[in-house]
């Protein structure tokens, strides 16, 4: 058997089994698979997605890292790209039409992105309350590293200031969504400068380091969301299961 084919064996049967575990508890598992592609990413969201349907489960969250991509929202608008996909290719960033609701974004190494896949039947059936409970996550982890915070008036995500901070897209099927928010923590932010992100072009990307001026650990902001995300949302979470 194939080593790669092994390991997606071991991550199906961690996320199943965990899935199964966490409903009988009625708390919500986290998954970390690590530094991944986005179609990776999806397609574990998508997984995901299918065991919840099927069995009713409360839901699941992963949170990861991408490789450089920018990805498209489901207004299919490349209008904010400012830059050939020859540029692109040059810089390897990767370029993929997404079905999440929103406009251009990009991930990259040093981003926390929190996939929420959660059954909304089982908490409450009210996307606008699901979205300001998101922000209000992103708010609280950034008040434990002193970072204050905001929403802007018609704007999703949350803002430092005249520059933005983390961005919200998500996707709602049969009341169970997908997708999530983004929190730049470490990642470069010249990647930024092929696109307008999110359309915003009089609000420029920040990040957790550019404003602390030191480096913050990745996992130690991953638990700090967990934490953030029990208590705003009143749900338990388990700890973090790497995949």
């Amino acid at each position: 058997m194939e080593i790669s084919e092994q390991k997606s064996i071991n991550k199906n049967y961690k996320v199943i089994n965990n899935l199964k575990s966490a409903s009988t508890k009625k708390n919500i598992p986290v998954f970390d698979p690590g530094l991944i592609s986005y179609d990776s990413g999806y397609d574990l969201q998508e997984e995901i997605f299918e065991l919840i349907k099927s069995n009713d489960y409360p839901g699941a969250i992963l949170l990861l890292e991408h490789y450089p991509v920018i990805t498209i929202g489901n207004n299919k608008n490349t209008d904010n790209l400012l830059v050939s996909r020859e540029e692109l290719h040059r810089q390897n960033i990767e370029l993929v039409q997404s079905n999440r609701g929103g406009d251009m974004t990009l991930h990259s190494p040093g981003q926390i992105v929190c996939y929420t896949i959660l059954n909304l039947t089982r908490f409450k059936k009210d996307l606008p309350f699901f979205v300001h409970n998101l922000e209000e996550v992103i708010i609280d982890v950034l008040i434990s590293y002193d970072i204050r915070g905001m929403r802007i008036n018609k704007h999703r995500g949350v803002f430092i200031g005249g520059f933005k901070i983390a961005s919200i897209g998500l996707r709602v099927r049969k009341w169970i969504t997908l997708h999530g928010f983004s929190l730049n923590v470490n990642n470069n932010l010249k990647y930024f400068d092929n696109i307008i992100a999110c359309g915003l072009k009089d609000y420029p990307q920040t990040s957790m380091e550019k404003i602390s001026n030191k480096k913050i650990p990745i996992r130690n902001v991953k638990e700090q969301i967990l934490k953030s995300f029990s208590s705003i949302f009143e749900i338990p979470v388990t700890g973090i299961t790497k995949l």
